[in-house]
């Protein structure tokens, strides 16, 4: 395990600003990329983080999902009923070209010697996801994957308050119902 003082992380979607300043309720799915330094040159990992929260409703409401990928909705219910608080969902390569897009850290091989092009995180730990829980999962990942050990977590290109505001206004609040 190597030490390193902080892992930088971008979050992806608006949605989780919009929840971190009290526009909407907080996010429970969301995207995010690490790096080691603070201007994103080195890239450590891309992963996605998923509340149980939000499986439950995926299980609920998602008509693809429930009629077309059953070996998913299994693991999302045996993830849902079991006892771990934690567990990662890979997506490995679909084909050929998916191969050049493994990911570059460490991760399980699958039964051909791939790496994963993409993991989800999904997770009991929290309900829904703010700056704590972010920075608490970071760390979890950094260890589980990029066998780092991580003093700080520091969020990158957080958008202000009024930029935040100015697209729940425009980009989000017209598609909510009730509004």
């Amino acid at each position: 395990m190597i030490n390193i003082l902080t892992t930088y992380v971008r979050v992806r979607h608006w949605l989780f600003w919009y929840g971190v300043y009290g526009f909407c309720s907080k996010s429970q799915n969301d995207e995010i990329t690490l790096y080691s330094d603070e201007n994103q040159t080195n890239f450590l990992g891309y992963f996605e983080l998923t509340t149980v929260t939000c499986l439950i409703n995926l299980l609920e409401y998602d008509m693809d999902i429930i009629e077309y990928d059953k070996e998913y909705c299994n693991k999302i219910e045996s993830f849902i009923h079991g006892d771990e608080d934690i567990h990662y969902h890979y997506i490995y390569p679909r084909d050929l070209e998916d191969v050049s897009s493994q990911v570059p850290h460490s991760a399980p091989r699958n039964i051909d010697g791939y790496k994963p092009v993409y993991i989800n995180m999904w997770s009991k730990l929290f309900q829904s996801w703010g700056l704590d829980e972010i920075k608490k999962s970071v760390r979890i990942i950094a260890r589980d994957f990029l066998g780092l050990n991580t003093e700080n977590v520091e969020f990158i290109a957080i958008p202000s308050f009024e930029e935040t505001k100015l697209s729940y206004e425009q980009d989000y609040k017209p598609y909510v119902n009730g509004n």
